[in-house]
């Protein structure tokens, strides 16, 4: 065989099968666009230069995105073979050798290559410019020039590289497939059998369901550590994930089933067809509806833990530090005549350089203890490494409070002020602390958490009080003292110049509120980078599922239309039906997806309290929007998918 022929083999083929081989090369040139603009801003020398950790949470982003991708392009490739088979069978029956499909194959992921080459490394440099700004702007960075961002021949020889190993790893896949396929079995492939569940193992799947749908949810809705709900939230997927796919299978079929049994719902005529066309429909389409429910649900989660932490970061970044500037230094500086001595030396020597408003002192500690149900145990062992029950409670007494927060507390002896972003905690009246009993008081303000998110801030009646409570749980504790002030001037060099002498010199910690911010926004920055990294992703396996499946109903229903036209039906009956079908079939994912999302809307809060997200308006109001944005991305997806299912029938 020639290779002009083959040639036109291939090109004829890419033809007659576009409205799928298109879908498939937009999609991986997405991907290896996506892969481009990753590695090139990972390799930006400005990116380096501003910041170690975003580079870091690039490198997270890209690993997920690989993982996804390759997944998601799996997918894609087993369906265009399988849609292939009966012109393989045909070829071969018609004389053509495996080798020649082997090299037609070999030929089209040359093809491939170069077009999906192309289009990566344009659409990428072009979004990429897009995604460089945009990152700059949520870290902060505003004054940053494209110029900056020039095109990265490092990032298109990797990203080239990986797209060849990618395509010569799809030709072997396939290759291995058609080596152990026969005409007779390709065609039989073609036409596959129903695969029917038997009744009993239905409703044991259903059981099955059930139970790990309900545990999940329930697991969910408790108050829980913000460790504990780490935890926890890998456990709830696991089974959420097991009762998606049971229900599905199970369920579906079984509500088919009962409603065929009520004569007045059943053979009514507009409900006869529909309800007979469904049930080959789910017990087809079960399993693959289950995974887009699911791509749903990450989706809807992901893409709103990115948005809630963005619009949280400002809120975060005043939170941070009241003050200017905090000097922290072991010792109480209320007993200890040592730490007073160091502090007004400290002072002075501040006030030589800096004009101050004034100094604001005040004292914590910080101390690991167990929690179980409204009591702070002390640990077993105060050197033991922190388990899910752990939490660190931030002490502190009333007049430092007061002092830092510009406020008047007044607490009685038997109450204690708490500060905490988890929900639990909030809720509590009463807490147990040193084997005695406090009534709560539900304190607004800076939680003094960081860096330990999560974290308990008490505020104790007095100084005597605090230091009891410390010393109580961790003998070995250590309280520090703090001075917070700001400078009168908005020139800061005179003290940025002295700040290293002065640690050196006291052995101090000086902590810049712009420098402290710069680190958060790059933590906040990537986490949200990465979200949206994956959100995106997680998009296109949504369309690429979605459409794939729309042209499989189509070809299936291309012959049910036949058969309807055959027995009389008119034509109006036929596309309502169908109609109804295929809504019917697209709808309960996102539907699923939307209840699963709302049961895990609790957990999401809590976990989102690491980073400092305790605003319920906003999480409630983020989740609204893009539950709105999703549905609306949703319904785009199959107004576009529908149409070429719609062409498919009619052809």
């Amino acid at each position: 065989m020639t290779f002009r022929l083959l040639w036109t083999l291939v090109t004829q083929n890419f033809k007659t099968q576009r409205h799928i081989m298109i879908p498939f090369i937009l999609v991986i040139s997405t991907l290896f666009g996506i892969e481009f603009i990753l590695l090139s801003l990972n390799m930006n020398a400005s990116i380096h230069k501003h910041s170690d950790v975003i580079p870091v949470f690039i490198g997270i982003g890209n690993f997920f995105m690989c993982l996804f991708g390759l997944l998601f392009i799996l997918y894609a490739n087993r369906f265009i073979m399988r849609r292939r088979q009966k012109e393989l069978a045909m070829n071969m029956i018609l004389g053509m050798e495996k080798k020649h499909f082997r090299l037609m194959l070999f030929i089209e992921g040359i093809y491939q290559y170069i077009i999906i080459g192309c289009l990566s490394m344009i659409g990428g440099y072009l979004f990429g410019a897009l995604t460089y700004m945009s990152l700059n702007r949520i870290l902060g960075y505003t004054h940053v020039s494209l110029k900056k961002y020039p095109f990265d021949i490092s990032a298109m020889r990797y990203t080239l590289l990986m797209l060849a190993i990618m395509i010569l790893f799809l030709f072997i896949v396939n290759n291995i497939k058609i080596t152990f396929q026969s005409p007779i079995k390709l065609i039989q492939q073609q036409h596959p059998t129903e695969k029917q569940w038997s009744k009993p193992l239905l409703y044991i799947l259903l059981i099955v369901g059930i139970i790990t749908v309900g545990d999940s949810y329930m697991i969910a809705l408790k108050d829980t550590l913000i460790l504990v709900s780490l935890r926890n939230i890998f456990i709830a997927l696991i089974l959420v994930t097991i009762g998606t796919y049971c229900l599905f299978i199970s369920l579906s079929v079984l509500v088919i089933d009962w409603l065929q049994k009520i004569p007045s719902v059943y053979y009514r005529p507009k409900y006869f067809f529909t309800i007979s066309g469904l049930r080959s429909r789910m017990n087809s389409n079960s399993i693959g509806l289950a995974s887009l429910t699911m791509l749903c649900t990450f989706l809807i989660v992901t893409l709103g833990m990115s948005v809630a932490t963005y619009r949280s970061i400002d809120q975060r970044a005043n939170h941070l530090m009241a003050t200017q500037y905090r000097i922290e230094l072991s010792g109480d500086v209320h007993h200890s005549t040592t730490s007073k001595h160091k502090v007004r030396q400290l002072e002075n020597e501040i006030k030589r350089y800096v004009d101050v408003d004034a100094f604001r002192e005040y004292t914590s500690g910080s101390v690991a203890v167990t929690y179980k149900k409204g009591t702070f145990v002390k640990r077993d062992n105060e050197n033991s490494p922190l388990d899910v029950n752990s939490v660190y409670l931030i002490v502190m007494n009333q007049q430092d409070y007061n002092t830092i927060n510009h406020t008047h507390l007044r607490l009685k002896h038997n109450e204690m002020g708490i500060l905490t972003n988890n929900v639990m905690f909030q809720k509590l009246n009463h807490i147990k602390l040193m084997n005695q009993t406090f009534k709560t008081n539900q304190l607004k303000g800076d939680h003094f958490s960081f860096p330990f998110p999560g974290a308990v801030t008490l505020v104790t009646h007095n100084v005597n009080q605090q230091r009891q409570l410390i010393y109580y749980y961790q003998t070995t504790a250590n309280i520090n003292s703090y001075i917070a002030f700001n400078l009168k001037t908005h020139d800061t060099q005179s003290i940025d110049h002295i700040k290293s002498k002065l640690m050196k010199q006291y052995d101090i910690q000086i902590d810049k509120k712009d420098e402290l911010n710069k680190e958060m926004f790059d933590i906040y920055g990537g986490l949200i980078f990465v979200g949206t990294i994956v959100s995106l992703v997680l998009i296109i396996g949504t369309f690429t599922m979605m459409y794939y499946k729309n042209i499989a109903e189509g070809y299936e229903d291309r012959k049910n239309y036949r058969i309807m036209r055959q027995v009389g039906l008119e034509e109006e009956r036929i596309k309502s039906v169908i109609n109804d079908q295929v809504i019917i079939i697209f709808t309960l994912p996102i539907i699923v997806s939307m209840i699963h999302v709302l049961f895990a809307s609790k957990m999401i809060y809590t976990l989102l309290g690491i980073l400092d997200v305790n605003n319920i308006k906003l999480f409630l109001t983020t989740y609204i929007f893009v539950l709105v944005i999703v549905m609306i991305i949703y319904a785009l997806m199959y107004v576009i998918t529908s149409r070429v299912y719609y062409r498919l029938i009619h052809r």
